[in-house]
């Protein structure tokens, strides 16, 4: 029997490999000298109920001369959207990604529609299949260079069938995409493979 453990190799240099990982645009409000900004960052789940998220923003250190846009906005304001793309407007979505750094109308830029949000002042992207609106709780200094916040989401908004009628999300109903770390590249969901307590006969777990 082959030994499983043999078929390891280690990578020349290590990297945050873990795909995949949401792709995700934060919508901040602007202010007298910058438009409403739009910006990819890293997005993960820190809880299920309470809703709550937590982000990572690029900031200007000695090892890093580039800074998200919307760092300043994210802590004069203290809240944000999350917006959800699909496979309809991917380049949209790496148009923002691949301008950060810049200061300008990123709407009109990526060709996307400005909508309001209804618990905070901050925009959504109305061709985001869903919105999560939300409220830092904390932030915290992650060396060398990024800024790590934690928010309570207080509101979400779907587009009509993204959902069933007690809020399960349905993953055939968009076409959704991550972004694969460790390559780079945007991949859709593929086929369901299983469910959160299926070992268990558990089949109502949403987070």
């Amino acid at each position: 029997m082959n030994n499983i453990g043999e078929t390891r190799i280690d990578l020349k240099k290590p990297g945050p490999m873990l795909p995949p990982v949401p792709a995700i645009i934060l919508g901040v409000k602007g202010d007298e000298d910058i438009e409403d900004d739009l910006t990819c960052a890293w997005t993960f789940i820190l809880n299920g109920d309470p809703p709550q998220i937590g982000i990572s923003v690029t900031k200007k250190s000695t090892t890093n001369e580039h800074e998200h846009a919307a760092l300043d906005l994210i802590f004069k304001h203290r809240e944000f959207t999350l917006n959800v793309p699909d496979t309809s407007w991917t380049n949209s979505f790496d148009i923002i990604d691949m301008c950060q750094t810049e200061r300008e109308d990123k709407f009109k830029k990526a060709n996307l529609t400005r909508i309001s949000s209804k618990y905070i002042d901050a925009p959504g992207i109305a061709e985001a299949a869903i919105i999560l609106e939300c409220k830092i709780i904390s932030s915290h200094e992650l060396p060398p260079n990024r800024i790590v916040f934690f928010a309570e989401v207080v509101r979400t908004s779907v587009h009509k069938g993204v959902t069933d009628e007690n809020g399960r999300l349905d993953p055939e109903s968009k076409q959704f995409f991550g972004m694969v770390a460790g390559c780079g590249e945007f991949w859709t969901f593929g086929e369901k493979v299983g469910h959160i307590g299926q070992t268990k006969g558990i089949d109502h777990i949403k987070y």
